[in-house]
This record gives C-alpha cells, sequence and structure tokens, in this order.
C-alpha cells in the first residue's frame, strides 16, 4: 500500500467546506492540465479540456453563424472561450460557453458585464455531458439565455432548447434534431445547419 503525502489546499469542491466570491474565484491559480475552473452560485467546478473533435464542431457552428450574421447587417457578436457570462450577488458565477452569440440589443443592456448571452453553444463530451445538460443549463436558464445548443457527437444529435416561462417557474422548451434534419434556431431567425455539417468528418 502507497501512502499518499497528505496536502493542504485552499481550493475546495464542496460547498460545505468554501463557498467563493467572484474575486476569491478570479484569484484562484489555474488547474495545470488544461482544464479550468467555472463557478456556480459559489460551488466550484472544474472542466476538463476539450478534445480535437469538439474544437471542429465549434468551428463549424461559428463558421455557419458568423456568415449569417454578416449577411443580415451584423445585429450582434460570437464570442469562444475564454470569454464568459458572470455574476455576483452574494456569491459568484462564471461559466464560459464554448461559444455564445450575444445581440447589440442585449450588449447593450448589459453594459461592460456580460451576465447573460442570447444563445450558448455547448458540445457535449462524456465527461462533461451530465453537467452541460443538467447544471450549468440551468444555471444559463436562471441567467436569462434564450436559446442553449448542446451538440452531441456521440449520437451526432443537436438539442435546442427554449427559455420558457409558466406561473413564474423557468423552464426549457426542448427540440431534438438528427441527421437528414437541419437545426434551427429562434432567436436567430431563418438561421439553421445541416446535422450532417455539424458532424462532418
Amino acid at each position: 500500500m502507497q501512502v499518499l503525502e497528505s496536502v493542504q489546499t485552499n481550493i475546495t469542491f464542496s460547498s460545505l467546506l468554501k463557498r467563493y466570491s467572484l474575486e476569491e474565484f478570479w484569484a484562484l491559480p489555474e488547474p495545470e492540465d488544461h482544464s479550468h475552473y467555472e463557478l456556480i452560485e459559489g460551488v466550484l467546478h472544474i472542466v476538463p479540456p476539450p478534445k480535437t473533435e469538439h474544437d471542429q464542431i465549434i468551428a463549424i457552428l461559428s463558421r455557419s453563424l458568423t456568415l449569417y450574421l454578416a449577411a443580415n447587417d451584423d445585429p450582434g457578436i460570437v464570442f469562444h472561450p475564454r470569454a464568459s457570462i458572470y455574476v455576483e450577488d452574494v456569491w459568484g458565477t462564471y461559466l464560459e460557453p464554448d461559444m455564445m452569440y450575444v445581440s447589440n440589443e442585449l450588449r447593450e443592456k448589459m453594459g461592460n458585464r456580460r451576465t447573460s448571452a442570447d444563445i450558448v453553444f455547448e458540445s457535449l463530451s462524456e465527461s462533461t455531458g451530465i453537467y452541460d445538460r443538467t447544471t450549468k443549463a440551468d444555471t444559463y436558464l436562471a441567467l436569462g439565455v434564450k436559446e442553449l445548443w448542446l451538440i452531441d457527437s456521440d449520437n451526432e444529435t443537436i438539442e435546442i432548447r427554449n427559455a420558457d416561462a409558466q406561473d413564474g417557474i423557468l423552464f426549457w422548451q426542448k427540440r431534438l434534431y438528427t441527421k437528414g434534419e437541419a437545426a434551427e434556431s429562434k432567436v436567430s431567425e431563418d438561421w439553421k445547419i445541416a446535422v450532417s455539417e455539424v458532424f462532418a468528418k
């Protein structure tokens, strides 16, 4: 049996031990394995680095959406990591989407702090899929994101969620697109992309 040395650390992932303000979060050292930290209401999460396939999917979506925006008088801008959404009330929240679209209207409303986005894109992986579909997705909903794209390369599907509310309760309306179909945005009207194009090898 190997006895591991006990090392005291200031970084903890349990809210029972510590919750972080945004300033405390920003002061944390970067992980050494190219992962990155995210923060949800003071609770720390670690996100593994993306794979090459992930980068290609985001690049294809980015090219398609950017060309659409350029052809429609540039009503907004596309952001990539390490661009983030962040807010601080009592505790901090800091998320890095794989890609996001922010309209000019929303940018003007937010000012210098990017507290939301019109559309967020997350390319799912085996290590982040559950987090992206649940905790992170619902945090986007709470932050006022209007539309969320969940791109599943294993099953070659695109799930698009649109924010809705009933009796004051927020929830996601969900649509699933598969091969042979075109995924279509409700926020950037008339922008759509073939599922087969997104997962082109």
